[in-house]
């Protein structure tokens, strides 16, 4: 093992090589001594001039209870250091985030879409002693045949012609032309008012406050409601136009009121991988476009096709609708299969926008003033005609089925949500720096003069020739 000779000079080092190299006879053990001297002349010069803080006491062999304090003192400092490099390591590699919120001002805003449920399936009307309502009497929708499960699908549900009977936007009207259809469930209608889907184009605001806003005045047909039904009213959704609406979430609207909903709009942002939101997109079979409910319905109608070999009525693609039979045998059991799985692996889109309707406050509808102007919009309905003239009547009959929906923007603005590294890599290294320079005394520079000296040992040792 080469011994370490911290007190060597340079200019002794010089005269020992100069006389060695020109004395006659030099053999091989003469060389491989020159060779060690060189390998342990690299090493004093390290030791001694080294910009690590105690490494030249240690190799000061004067006083032997100095070098033991400054061993000591050097190795404590060292194994701190590495401690904190540790954990500054390990709290890198756990990728923590912040998030950054704040609000952003802008001059207009995209109207959000906005889809409307009625909490009633079917129209008694039409279903009212056919098969499918006796078996749902029976309680046996065994029985309940292909047929009937399409003519229930396209008949019986409520149609938005009959409902909406009055729409405004930023005071100009628009009407049932302006909706696109999107079905949920064993058939539920639903409708959307600016889906940004071909043909319609996607509605925004320059102004904010209840003038500026959508209006909605609807008929929930409340006469129309099936026996079993529980509640009357309208399930109400904001979404972003990517976005497939999911009919349980949002608020339910009563009848006889008008309820005032201030439109909250919050951007998100998200990081990807390796950070622990790990968004992304995934390529979807049957949709364009990625958001992780569009994904969710992507895999589920691929999942529940995949076992029964049908589709319920609002899951996409060119599959047949399953019966009544088949989706209590064999589709509702796949999707429990699916949710309980947890088969659905979306990840959360990196951009995302995300609207809510903050109920502000709800007054009565209509009040009596205005229903005596409002009657002419009734007269088509058979049921309140078979009221009119009882003013009592009239009133119970707009109350009981009629709801007025007012949308606005309290102030042109967004709120965004950024996540951002709590801790990158730049924090990283200025941290274990820190803790090296504070504890060693070390720099990028000192390991560069361990490796400048590592470097010169393998010349000495391999390459360098010893005359």
């Amino acid at each position: 093992m080469l011994e370490l000779k911290c007190e060597i000079s340079k200019r002794r080092r010089k005269r020992y090589q100069n006389a060695i190299s020109y004395l006659p006879g030099a053999n091989h053990d003469t060389v491989d001594e020159l060779r060690n001297q060189s390998i342990n002349d690299y090493l004093s010069d390290m030791a001694v001039n080294s910009s690590f803080h105690g490494i030249n006491y240690i190799c000061d062999s004067t006083y032997k209870v100095r070098r033991i304090i400054w061993i000591v003192v050097t190795l404590t400092a060292m194994l701190y250091a590495m401690r904190e490099v540790y954990e500054s390591t390990r709290k890198y590699l756990n990728y923590p985030v912040s998030t950054v919120r704040m609000k952003i001002y802008v001059d207009d805003l995209e109207f959000p879409a906005v889809s409307l449920c009625n909490l009633n399936d079917v129209r008694m009307s039409i279903v009212n002693g056919t098969s499918f309502d006796n078996a749902l009497i029976d309680q046996n929708t065994q029985n309940i045949s292909a047929d009937d499960a399409l003519m229930i699908a396209r008949e019986a549900r409520h149609n938005l012609e009959d409902m909406l009977l009055e729409c405004k936007f930023n005071g100009r009207s628009c009407s049932a032309k302006n909706f696109s259809e999107f079905n949920w469930m064993q058939g539920d209608r639903c409708f959307t008012i600016n889906s940004g889907k071909p043909g319609h184009s996607r509605l925004s605001v320059k102004g904010t406050g209840i003038k500026r806003n959508l209006e909605l005045i609807l008929n929930l047909q409340h006469y129309e409601y099936y026996r079993d039904e529980m509640e009357s009213g309208i399930h109400f959704i904001l979404h972003s136009q990517e976005e497939t609406p999911v009919r349980m979430r949002g608020p339910i609207v009563s009848p006889g009121f008008t309820t005032y909903f201030r439109i909250n709009k919050i951007k998100t942002k998200n990081l990807k991988y390796p950070y622990k939101t790990r968004c992304g997109s995934l390529n979807l079979k049957f949709f364009k476009g990625y958001s992780k409910q569009l994904c969710w319905l992507d895999q589920l109608t691929d999942y529940v096709n995949s076992k029964c070999g049908c589709k319920d009525f609002f899951m996409p693609g060119n599959i047949s609708i399953c019966t009544f039979s088949t989706a209590f045998g064999c589709m509702w059991p796949a999707w429990e299969e699916f949710e309980k799985k947890k088969i659905s692996n979306c990840p959360l889109p990196c951009d995302a926008d995300t609207y809510f309707g903050q109920t502000v406050s709800r007054a009565l509808f209509p009040s009596n003033e205005y229903k005596k102007s409002f009657i002419k919009n009734l007269m088509h309905i058979q049921q309140f005609r078979d009221v009119y003239g009882n003013k009592k009547k009239e009133l119970q009959f707009m109350r009981d089925n009629l709801l007025r929906i007012v949308l606005y923007y309290d102030d042109l603005s967004y709120e965004l949500l950024e996540q951002k590294p709590s801790y990158d890599l730049l924090s990283w290294l200025g941290d274990i720096g820190g803790q090296i320079g504070l504890f060693v005394g070390s720099s990028a520079m000192s390991y560069f003069e361990f490796l400048d000296c590592l470097i010169m040992i393998i010349y000495a040792k391999y390459f360098k020739q010893y005359k």
